[in-house]
């Protein structure tokens, strides 16, 4: 029917505007011109936040997500639009690979610096894949049917997103196992980070 011609024309027209807006990001990476703009916010509100977004799409494909934070707020300094995408590009990553299995996802803190996981019990990865799952464009198995149509950058931006602020995107997988994203953020965008809080193996 026309109205069903027009509805996918719109879902092409989204992806292709979404695509865009990522090349347009990664063209800024290339060009070392993408900057931060820190504010203070609570982290766990952010995360919080990011997965009440994604509920519905979870739960679409019967998904359950279940958060494990600390009983404090956790505040750091670090550009918010940014890490708001790369926990996007981490649950929805999740939720497309979790096989309808739980998701967890734990905040956990130190003196200097956050980190936040992103667990699912799916297809997992193996080592040549968790090697090459930030590379642009690049899928695990291009045949496997996605609840979205992604661009194919989403965790290629969240490393970069990451290391702008002088922070860790890290992945561990096994096949069948799922995969353990963890990303480790300086409490104050550009510091160290002295340690791993969160381990990625599981």
């Amino acid at each position: 029917t026309l109205q069903r011609s027009v509805e996918l024309m719109m879902i092409q027209l989204d992806r292709f505007e979404r695509l865009l807006e990522d090349l347009l990001e990664i063209s800024r990476f290339d060009a070392e011109v993408a900057v931060i703009e820190p504010v203070e916010f609570d982290i766990c509100l952010l995360v919080a936040k990011s997965i009440d977004d994604l509920r519905l799409v979870a739960r679409e494909v019967g998904v359950h997500i279940e958060f494990d934070r600390p009983a404090d707020s956790v505040y750091i300094k670090a550009d918010i639009r940014r890490i708001e995408r790369i926990m996007r590009n981490l649950i929805t990553n999740a939720i497309d690979h979790a096989e309808q299995k739980p998701i967890y996802v734990t905040v956990k803190h130190d003196e200097h610096a956050v980190a936040i996981s992103v667990r699912d019990h799916g297809v997992g990865l193996d080592k040549e894949s968790a090697l090459r799952v930030f590379d642009r464009f690049w899928r695990a198995d291009p045949s496997r049917s996605r609840i979205r149509g992604g661009t194919g950058l989403g965790l290629s931006m969240a490393l970069e997103d990451a290391r702008l602020h002088n922070g860790e995107l890290e992945v561990y997988g096994e096949p069948g196992r799922g995969a353990n994203f963890v990303l480790t953020l300086p409490k104050h965008a550009g510091g160290d980070i002295p340690q791993r809080i969160i381990p990625l193996k599981f």
